[in-house]
């Protein structure tokens, strides 16, 4: 049967992948990341109120064209599909 080295190898990685996860240790994993990353607090930007607003606004008209566009393609879909199924039942009930 064919396969069988190739499975031995999938296993031994397994193994492999296994006994390193063993070895590590969380304390070190967490200093390593406070020192490569140098900060552990979020900055977030500050905006003004006037652009939030404009941003809103921006982002509510977006999800109305988003919904119209959606309405609009059911609708086509549901009268096409309709359109289809009357032609087929005029075909052959003829």
């Amino acid at each position: 049967m064919g396969g069988e080295g190739s499975m031995s190898s999938a296993i031994l990685t397994l193994r492999q992948n296994r006994a390193m996860l063993k070895k590590r240790n969380i304390r070190e994993l967490r200093d390593l990341y406070y020192e490569t990353s140098g900060k552990t607090e979020l900055e977030f930007k500050e905006i003004s109120k006037l652009e939030l607003f404009r941003i809103k606004k921006e982002i509510r008209k977006r999800a109305r064209q988003d919904a119209r566009r959606t309405a609009l393609i059911y609708v086509l879909s549901f009268v096409l599909a309709i359109g289809v199924l009357y032609t087929l039942y005029w075909l052959f009930t003829s």
